[in-house]
């Protein structure tokens, strides 16, 4: 690192947007991308891996001629133009003689900015038709920002009283519409910064300060979305009474305000184009012009669009002109082939590209949000190349790009540090410092500071890049004390590490040894030797030296925790991070809620170090715990599992939730017989109870606290990993399926027969209808004998219970509210029923021998135990039968068996 050019520097090359950065820098800093997916379809589920280098040579040079309308998708920063950007320099160094190559940077991203460098190409000047030459022109024309604001909302007033289409909202609903727009106040919300009126502003006008959001100039839901207050407060502001009707409406039905939004986008372009003084065809007429000037020359074009949002407006026609053909039934129009390559994002594709547009897109490049996925080596060197071109004069670097821009040729610049800091070679011979970072730093403050949607290029520039190496060149007495959120992702490796360097280090340094040694080093205090070399935290101690980093006397240990820890950094999964945004933990004023958070933090860390989890003492640690365990045995998984859907009878998960908890965990010190499952004592426990801990002290009881989203995150993660665990666990128990729904089937059968409800002579005869059916018998006076009568009390003792759980087990329950409507589950009732039959409503002792851990399921099992097993087993071992009546009845039914 060169400080005094890098502080300079910084601000030339740490631009979040390609678009403003010189070409020297944006060559400079470019890190070959390794993993574009190639797709035909947008929805295919068979993506095909391909670099940067093979896309360039299979599509964009397009040696085979072919009509292209290529879409680069991804997310807002996932690096769609640095990619276009590098297939313009591509093609510019490969200079094809009979190709026009056209490249439409996104600019300041607005329809103005898009027209000017429109008006600089050769290709439009030259155009015939001068009449729609001078409307571009006048399109570009300063106007006031208000004026053109209010060109804007008065524009769609105009349309909608024009428009004669009623698909969507009826002649009297627009009327109203319009009434409301004009009223003051509704007027000043849609007008607002980043408001509706603001999104399409920013879409049409010059922005000074180079601001190029990836905002959709559109309508949303919520932009007519009105409250009681505002109704209450129209009534006392006199408004007019078809404004006052609309708003009514709005509150009265919820799907109003959808409706307008989705109407008012049907204007969207015609209110652009009318301010812009654009007419309709004009950019179809532009583009339709370029390509027949093209084909008179016998030259093709390659149309390269960095984001197709700064067309906002004139979006449709263009896409009709990229996906025009030059053969067939277009032959006759005289116009050059064309291969477009157009970036957008997922969100603008499906919302504003029109089905016919969607279904000629001849190829998609997808850019997965963690573009470097698993090869660290390419984050190593995106970081490396950003901080060795920061370090070395512009002039160096524009001589190396006007040269050809070779890797080879790659200029490195002198660093100032002395020690032997993690280095990346990106070619032979050529090694870039990572310094002020080491390889461990980079991998974690990438993981922690950065959130899964947001591991971007973009984000990674500014969130990490940016803010640490502003620490360091302008402050570096402190670095580093830039945020890291999710610090506490990164636990040290002895709960007493940070007592001990507080202890060692004087108070105003000990949290800037702390965040080095745990995001830069190994996370420990340990001291030792390696080759001569002292480190101290897994770090050489020349790396203190170079930062002006306290050293501090460490505990005595060994090398292999450097070799462990630093020389192979390792990646932790997603659901490894938390959430909480520390940035300088001991000195920062903690409130009572972040308070309990991190004393509950605490006592899990000195679980997962090897302690109790005390669950249902009383101290307030172990109470906010126990209240995370609660949380997640008796609200949330019985809401986050579709359980009916996966196979689980809502009238067993009733059992189960009423007497066990579905989750414990290991080395709980009490309670853990209640659990269905025992979670180990590890980081994801740890992870999932530090989240449904946050839950209940920072959220008070919901995910309404700062970060909350990566706890939520975390939890997504971990409830799809136990999912099954927990739900195989409530429908077995001893590697068997449960069988109580089976032992009341066989009870509820053997007392139709008794009862002489059913009078057939096979038991495969019973009806299935029966088993549902309210037929239950009292046991009147009859000539039956005392030990008849006794086994058909025994019956009629637990009938109801019997015939509920058939009802209750086989229905499908809709909704919340109780009914006395059965649905049943009718294909697994009817095998369930066959099953018991043929096997001659016998379930097997052994079976039933094994312990169901659930009360309520074992009761019936033994009701089916009292009724079957001792009568009958009697009979069966040849035992005298207590009466010849009851001997008989059971002969009989041993008959339907053999």
């Amino acid at each position: 690192m060169n400080s005094e050019i890098a502080k300079s520097r910084i601000g030339e090359v740490i631009r979040i947007d390609t678009v403003t950065s010189t070409q020297a820098d944006f060559l400079a800093t470019h890190v070959p991308v390794q993993n574009i997916h190639i797709r035909k379809k947008w929805d295919s589920k068979s993506d095909k891996i391909m670099s940067e280098e093979q896309v360039f040579n299979k599509y964009v040079l397009n040696s085979e001629n072919n009509h292209q309308f290529v879409i680069v998708i991804g997310s807002s920063g996932a690096g769609k133009s640095h990619l276009i950007r590098w297939f313009a320099a591509r093609l510019d160094q490969a200079a094809l003689e009979n190709e026009v190559v056209l490249f439409v940077r996104r600019s300041d991203n607005s329809l103005k900015g898009t027209i000017k460098q429109l008006l600089e190409l050769p290709e439009v000047a030259n155009i015939p038709n001068k009449a729609v030459y001078d409307r571009l022109v006048r399109a570009t024309s300063t106007i006031d920002n208000k004026k053109l604001k209010d060109m804007i909302y008065q524009n769609f007033i105009v349309e909608i009283r024009n428009d004669e289409n009623d698909e969507i909202l009826s002649n009297n609903e627009k009327k109203r519409l319009i009434e409301l727009l004009q009223y003051e106040q509704f007027q000043l919300n849609l007008m607002k910064e980043e408001g509706a009126i603001d999104r399409i502003y920013q879409k049409v006008a010059e922005n000074e300060t180079g601001d190029s959001r990836d905002v959709m100039a559109l309508f949303e839901t919520r932009d007519f979305e009105v409250d009681v207050n505002f109704c209450d407060d129209m009534i006392a502001n006199g408004a007019a009474k078809n404004a006052k009707k609309m708003a009514d409406a709005i509150l009265a039905d919820d799907e109003m305000p959808e409706r307008l939004s989705d109407y008012m986008n049907t204007l969207v372009n015609r209110v652009i184009q009318t301010c812009a003084g654009l007419e309709p065809g004009d950019f179809e007429q532009v583009f339709v012009e370029i390509r027949k000037e093209i084909k008179r020359q016998g030259k093709n074009l390659t149309l390269l669009i960095e984001d197709v949002t700064a067309f906002t407006g004139v979006n449709v026609a263009l896409l009709n002109v990229l996906t025009t053909e030059h053969t067939g039934m277009y032959e006759n129009q005289e116009l050059c082939r064309i291969s477009s390559i157009v970036g957008t994002t997922e969100k603008y594709f499906n919302v504003n590209f029109m089905d016919n547009h969607k279904d000629r897109v001849t190829q998609f490049f997808y850019i997965p949000n963690d573009v470097f996925g698993e090869n660290q080596n390419s984050l190593y060197e995106f970081v490396g190349r950003y901080l060795n071109a920061m370090s070395l004069r512009s002039d160096i670097l524009e001589e190396w790009a006007k040269n050809g821009a070779l890797v080879e040729e790659y200029p490195i610049h002198k660093g100032e540090e002395n020690a032997n800091w993690d280095k990346i070679e990106i070619a032979k011979g050529k090694e870039l410092s990572l310094f002020p970072f080491t390889k461990k730093a980079i991998s974690n403050l990438y993981m922690c500071i950065l959130q899964p949607d947001y591991r971007t290029p973009r984000y990674l520039l500014r969130d990490v890049i940016e803010r640490s190496m502003r620490n360091y060149l302008f402050k570096k007495e402190s670095f580093p004390e830039f945020a890291i959120e999710r610090i506490n992702d990164i636990p040290f490796e002895s709960l007493y590490v940070s007592t001990y360097i507080h202890q060692q280090v004087e108070e105003g340094q000990a949290d800037r040894v702390e965040r080095f040694i745990r995001v830069w080093g190994d996370a420990s205090d340990l001291e030792y030797e390696n080759n001569g070399i002292k480190y101290l935290g897994g770090l050489p101690i020349g790396f203190y030296e170079d930062l002006g980093i306290p050293i501090f006397t460490g505990r005595k240990g060994d090398k292999s925790k450097y070799q462990k820890n630093i020389a192979k950094p390792t990646k932790r999964n997603d659901n490894d991070i938390t959430d909480n945004h520390i940035n300088t933990p001991s000195t920062t004023r903690v409130d009572p809620e972040m308070a309990d958070f991190l004393l509950g933090q605490r006592t899990l860390q000195i679980w997962i170090d090897g302690g109790e989890l005390n669950v249902g003492a009383t101290t307030k640690d172990v109470v906010n715990i126990t209240k995370a365990r609660d949380e997640i045995n008796k609200k949330f998984l019985i809401s986050a599992i579709n359980w009916q859907i996966e196979g689980v009878a809502l009238d067993n998960l009733n059992r189960v939730k009423s007497t066990k908890d579905f989750i414990g965990f290991e080395r709980q010190k009490r309670s853990t017989k209640n659990a269905l499952v025992i979670l180990p004592a590890d980081r994801e426990t740890q992870g999932i109870l530090e989240a449904f801990l946050a839950y209940v002290t920072l959220g008070n009881g919901s995910w309404n606290f700062d970060n909350s989203a990566m706890m939520v995150y975390r939890v997504q993660i971990w409830i799809e990993k136990w999912k099954k665990i927990i739900i195989d666990a409530v429908n077995s128990f001893e590697k068997q399926q449960i069988d109580y729904q089976d032992c009341a089937l066989a009870a509820e059968m053997i007392r139709e027969i008794m009862q002489g409800v059913f009078t057939g002579t096979k038991v495969e005869g019973i009806p299935i209808t029966n088993l549902m059916a309210k037929n239950l018998k009292n046991n009147s006076q009859n000539a039956h004998c005392p030990e008849w009568n006794s086994l058909v009390s025994m019956l009629l003792n637990n009938d109801e219970k019997v015939k509920d759980v058939i009802t209750q087990y086989y229905n499908i329950i809709q909704g919340n509210l109780k009914s006395s409507q059965v649905f049943i589950r009718a294909t697994e009732f009817n095998t369930d029923v066959r099953k018991i039959q043929k096997a001659k409503l016998l379930i097997p002792g052994e079976q039933l021998m094994l312990n169901d851990p659930i009360p309520q399921r074992r009761e019936i099992r033994e009701i089916y135990e009292k009724i079957y097993t001792r009568e009958f087993d009697t009979l069966k071992s040849k035992k005298v039968p207590q009466s010849l009546e009851i001997g008989l009845f059971f002969c009989q039914i041993f008959i339907f068996i053999i």
